[in-house]
């Protein structure tokens, strides 16, 4: 077995998806063939799992504490942290171990702060905040299905309104293309300008703009084929769109 292997960056970029193409081969093939680097990758993502669903449980139980995410993954870390990925470290001096494991606390500080940023904005913003409640107006069937398929590219929302809508989510500079300021109900289906109808979805998070409008698309096609009615799509849509495409979407279309 090799005794180079990949930095903590590597596999923290490498799960991000962050890694540019020539080092994102580099590290696959890495893992392949180190078994060792394949373990922690694989701790890793269990971790900002396990992470993540704590945090969800923590949004869904409206408790602000974050201590629970925070132990979960100190605890894993830890123990990762107990078995050595190089087979000579048992013949490091003692006061080397003392230095290591200095820097393992302050490693293990920064990575809870760099796993706890990466989980929060793979999630947070994936689902709209209860501030984004959608709104609809009066809209008739046929004026729905005027068109054979909807609009799912957002028409232009005045620039005040989207700095807004980012000042109401406490996003103060946005980077392009992080982020579409886009409709929850979307217009094809009656939904309003409404600032309570607007939200800053992620282009990188897993459900991100993309994939909402492909559920765009698809609860047009229902309401317009009389499969589902036109009050069901707009409900589902704003009480949880997630829900709702793995509902509607079948998993041959995704």
């Amino acid at each position: 077995m090799s005794e180079y292997h990949l930095s903590e960056q590597d596999l923290i970029l490498a799960a991000d998806g962050e890694l540019p193409a020539r080092r994102k081969a580099e590290v696959a093939a890495h893992l392949e063939s180190c078994w060792a680097c394949r373990a922690r990758m694989q701790s890793l993502e269990g971790t900002i799992t396990e992470l993540v669903r704590a945090r969800n449980r923590e949004l869904n139980s409206k408790l602000p504490s974050a201590d629970g995410p925070r132990a979960l993954l100190r605890a894993r870390l830890a123990e990762a942290a107990a078995v050595p990925v190089r087979r000579n470290w048992f013949t490091l001096p003692v006061t080397s171990w003392g230095r290591m494991s200095v820097a393992a606390g302050a490693f293990v500080a920064v990575f809870v702060g760099i796993v706890i940023t990466f989980a929060a904005r793979v999630n947070a913003e994936a689902k709209p905040r209860p501030i984004t409640t959608g709104e609809t107006r009066p809209i008739t069937l046929r004026e729905v299905c005027e068109y054979g398929k909807a609009q799912v590219i957002s028409p232009d929302i005045p620039e005040d309104k989207q700095r807004a809508v980012f000042a109401m989510y406490g996003i103060k500079s946005p980077k392009p293309g992080e982020f579409e300021v886009d409709y929850l109900i979307t217009p094809d289906l009656g939904g309003t300008e409404s600032i309570r109808n607007l939200w800053p979805e992620p282009y990188s998070a897993r459900w991100n703009a993309h994939v909402k409008d492909q559920l765009e698309q698809r609860l047009h096609e229902l309401v317009c084929s009389g499969k589902l009615d036109l009050a069901t799509a707009q409900h589902d849509m704003a009480v949880d769109w997630i829900a709702a495409y793995k509902k509607y979407v079948p998993a041959s279309a995704r």
